[in-house]
């Protein structure tokens, strides 16, 4: 069967980006003229942007592609949409510290144009293999991006040991759809589904138990969830600034949109429910509580936000938790939303910090003592985001993780709750310690700290966009809850 017009269509945005990194290594090669690859990049974003919007108002009636493996839907959309604002801030992050700091600059922003791509496929994909070759387009600009620092040791060891421990995660996955296959005979989602309907998985299935294992410790790489979290603090430390910024917020998302594509709409929850849902809310409470706790020790400030990154994934568990032994689409939608401000925030923290790496070439917090008398915006913009990560009252994070919490406790899962307040409780010491460093303390040196205006303008959208989510909570969750029911649609579950 040839591939169609509609296949194409579907398909359309991923293609766009592709040649659009295409486009921005030629430059590379020919121009040599960083501000021309930029704004290449960046006016080139608005393709595959422009062509997301069109099929998200006018889906087609067969959103099925390349004989269906893939899939796009409301969920999908979701996604992409923000894979592709992750790869605009991020462009705009990454200007001047990637032109000071970083070799190959043509080839930073096309790796991470690639990476934005598999993302976007990952989130599409509604088939085993596919999802693990765009896992793997996913992954494999991550290993470069993060080994690209000039002249510095730590950024060659994080590279190799991304490389090792992604290879390690990705044997564990495949294994797991490996037993899937065998027990299904199928590596289409909707196959497996239906094949986990019938009664001999009714009751609860041990193989496919093992297979449901392995893949969520898979996937527990891709968003640092603790046990599987020991790459991070030291990756995020040696790569670039920007680039760990990418992995903490791109990385992650493209492995919670993989991984609840993968257990919603191949239904591998319900067989062995109490088992799945009681192990992901152990995992939940571990990353939880390790993240927090032991971001608070830290004084590298990359090294907090690694840490702060694993106790943000424990969260969005949580709303895993709540949807996986039911299909409901209750808890997906409020991890949606939650993943959606956990992007904004997070980017917004990270354009603050690599200003203040890109300023000063450090990376300890306590450089950011008296940061509001050196650059008031930049203390004042990362302030609304290290509070909305925090959850503070009434920040977008905090409304972000009522809706999370309430998924939860609708069923029943009451003590992953109160983990949960109690953990966002203790974050607020180290997010809140930060604040009061650039607010109260004296700084250590005196001067003015510039920030650029790309960078400033990063930091303008991730902090104006919180305030405007608190503002417009129900627009963006309600988008959130039109992707959850997309995704529970197969089983007939809204």
């Amino acid at each position: 069967m040839p591939i169609s017009s509609n296949d194409v269509w579907l398909l359309s945005p991923e293609i766009s980006l592709t040649l659009l990194a295409l486009v921005v290594i030629l430059l590379d090669l020919v121009v040599k003229n960083r501000l021309a690859i930029v704004l290449t990049a960046l006016v080139g974003l608005a393709i595959p942007t422009g062509l997301t919007f069109a099929l998200a108002t006018n889906l087609p009636a067969n959103h099925h592609g390349f004989f269906n493996m893939l899939i796009v839907d409301q969920y999908a959309i979701f996604f992409k949409l923000l894979f592709l604002l992750i790869g605009a801030v991020m462009l705009l992050v990454s200007y001047d510290y990637v032109n000071k700091y970083v070799r190959s600059a043509g080839e930073f922003y096309a790796l991470l144009l690639l990476s934005v791509t598999g993302m976007m496929l990952m989130a599409s994909s509604s088939e085993l293999i596919t999802i693990y070759i765009s896992l793997e387009l996913t992954s494999i600009p991550l290993y470069i991006m993060a080994g690209l620092l000039r002249n510095d040791d730590r950024s060659a060891e994080a590279s190799v040991k991304y490389v090792l421990l992604g290879a390690m995660s990705s044997a564990i996955l495949l294994y797991g759809f490996a037993l899937l296959y065998g027990l299904t005979g199928t590596t289409d989602l909707h196959d497996i589904a239906q094949k986990t309907l019938t009664s001999g998985f009714a009751g609860g299935n041990i193989l496919l138990l093992m297979a449901d294992i392995f893949v969520l410790a898979g996937f527990g790489f891709k968003i640092s969830a603790v046990p599987f979290h020991t790459w991070a603090p030291d990756i995020y430390e040696g790569a670039p600034t920007p680039a760990t910024g990418f992995f903490s917020v791109g990385s992650k998302a493209a492995g919670f949109a993989a991984l609840m594509r993968v257990f919603i709409d191949g239904n591998l929850g319900p067989s062995n429910s109490f088992t799945i849902v009681t192990l992901i809310s152990v995992v939940a409470v571990l990353s939880m509580t390790l993240g927090n706790v032991v971001a608070i020790a830290q004084s590298n400030v990359k090294r907090m936000m690694a840490y702060s990154s694993i106790g943000q994934a424990g969260y969005i568990l949580v709303g895993f938790a709540a949807s996986v032994g039911t299909n409901s689409s209750a808890g997906t939608g409020s991890a949606l939303f939650f993943l959606f401000v956990y992007v904004l925030t997070n980017l917004g923290a990270f354009a603050g910090i690599v200003a203040l790496s890109h300023a000063l070439g450090t990376e300890n917090i306590r450089d950011f003592n008296g940061l509001r008398f050196r650059n008031a915006w930049l203390a004042v913009g990362t302030s609304i985001c290290l509070l909305s990560l925090a959850g503070v009252p009434p920040m977008a994070g905090f409304i972000a993780k009522v809706f999370l919490f309430a998924a939860a406790w609708q069923q029943g899962l009451t003590w992953l709750v109160v983990f949960g307040v109690i953990n966002s409780l203790i974050s607020m010491g180290y997010y809140g310690y930060l604040v009061y460093a650039m607010f109260v303390r004296p700084p250590l040196k005196e001067g003015h700290i510039s920030s650029s205006f790309s960078l400033n303008t990063a930091l303008a959208i991730s902090a104006v966009g919180i305030i405007v989510v608190t503002f417009l909570t129900q627009v963006i969750l309600s988008q959130s809850q039109i992707g959850a029911a997309a995704l529970a649609a197969f089983l007939g579950v809204h």
